[in-house]
């Protein structure tokens, strides 16, 4: 199948202060109206640094490429250069079709206008005219599904309806290669999910470039992955490797951040794993049965504990409200102790953190500091809880 997108050794250096940047981009471009070439600097000068670093991939139709990285890794930039935005400082991209975006899809609607009518410009700036123009309009509406909002002015819209108006405008298109930059988080999910069916759609006849700090919809819509750090593409290959990765650098960062506390000091816990206290920041294997030994001295009696497992990107996955036990505090108690069972997890970085509510489960008491761990082994998809089920042939 052709190839659609070739990068070739691709390099790109920015410099951090503005002085520096104008008094070099100008002795660039003298320089390369006289060579006729590329600015072939390879050493760095005073505050520059190389946003991208030697990247090589190509795509061929019908493959999604995901591109994951934390910010400052370089993905805006590559972006950018493939788009042609930016010209690189040494190496090569190739593109071998029409080159579509989504990306800040309601950027250059005019407020005044109606939704028709700024749909009809884009569709004009795109080269459309009779029968080809009507036709665009009528798609974009009916994908939007905006109504009779789709003929009022663009000011009066929610912020969900101009990008249901975007998303529509900007992917009712065919293009050979396109580039797609965290926008889907658009509208309510029944529109999400008409967006996830465009995307798949567009990309069984196109080369795709995604760039998502979601791991879900990476895993969901991406057939290949790489991931970038400080400009380099440090893996290139399966999604489902790719995520694991991206995972366990976002848990180095996370062990290094305090999370949001609320009167911390009246709860504290221990974190056991396998009946022995865990280190934070401790790799364990998936199935590891966890427990927690608790400090309830400070609590007031009855009060409702509610342990939280979060993931790597601080969002919680599961919790075990002591309400759901119909726990009782005796009398003079001061410690508690919770089994919280296997830790049937997908690798990557995870916290426990304990909410403290009042009695009754209104009042916010305490938030406790959390405590890092890791799960280990193979990674197998990007579904975060891994239960293990009983298989069995019957006779």
């Amino acid at each position: 199948m052709t190839v659609l997108l070739e990068v070739n050794d691709l390099w790109k250096k920015y410099s951090r202060d503005l002085k520096s940047s104008v008094k070099y981009a100008a002795r660039d471009i003298l320089r390369g109206a006289v060579s006729g070439g590329q600015n072939d600097h390879k050493d760095l000068r005073d505050s520059e640094f190389w946003a991208i670093r030697g990247m090589n991939f190509s795509l061929r139709r019908g493959e999604v490429l995901g591109v994951l990285g934390h910010n400052g890794a370089g993905k805006s930039t590559l972006l950018k250069c493939i788009a042609g935005k930016l010209a690189a400082d040494r190496g090569s991209v190739i593109r071998n079709g029409e080159l579509g975006y989504l990306l800040e899809m309601s950027a250059g609607f005019s407020p005044t206008m109606t939704g028709r009518d700024n749909v009809t410009v884009r569709g004009r700036l795109m080269g459309m005219n009779g029968k080809a123009l009507a036709a665009y309009i009528d798609e974009v509406k009916d994908f939007s599904e905006l109504d009779t909002f789709f003929d009022s002015p663009v000011q009066f819209y929610s912020s969900g309806m101009k990008s249901r108006l975007g998303f529509a405008a900007s992917s009712v298109i065919r293009p050979d290669i396109l580039i797609i930059d965290e926008v889907l988080a658009v509208g309510d999910l029944s529109f999400r999910l008409r967006c996830y069916e465009r995307v798949n759609e567009l990309a069984r006849n196109a080369a795709v470039i995604f760039v998502s700090h979601s791991i879900g919809q990476v895993a969901r819509l991406c057939n290949r992955a790489i991931f970038l750090e400080k400009g380099k593409v440090l893996y290139e290959g399966g999604v489902q490797n790719a995520i694991s990765l991206y995972q366990d650098k976002l848990g180095d960062q996370n062990e290094r951040k305090r999370g949001h506390t609320l009167h911390p000091e009246l709860i504290s816990f221990s974190l056991m794993a396998n009946g022995c206290q865990l280190v934070p920041g401790q790799s364990l294997p998936y199935g590891a049965n966890l427990s927690l030994d608790i400090d309830i001295s400070k609590l007031p009696e009855n009060a409702v504990i509610r342990p939280l497992l979060r993931d790597g990107s601080q969002g919680v996955l599961a919790d075990w409200n002591s309400v759901r036990s119909n726990l009782s505090w005796p009398a003079g108690r001061t410690r508690l102790k919770a089994d919280l069972g296997s830790a049937e997890l997908a690798p990557g970085a995870y916290s426990i953190s304990i909410e403290v509510m009042s009695p009754d489960g209104v009042e916010h008491i305490s938030l406790s500091e959390s405590t890092p761990f890791r799960i280990g082994g193979s990674y197998l998809n990007a579904v975060a809880i891994q239960k293990t089920a009983t298989w069995q042939f019957p006779e």
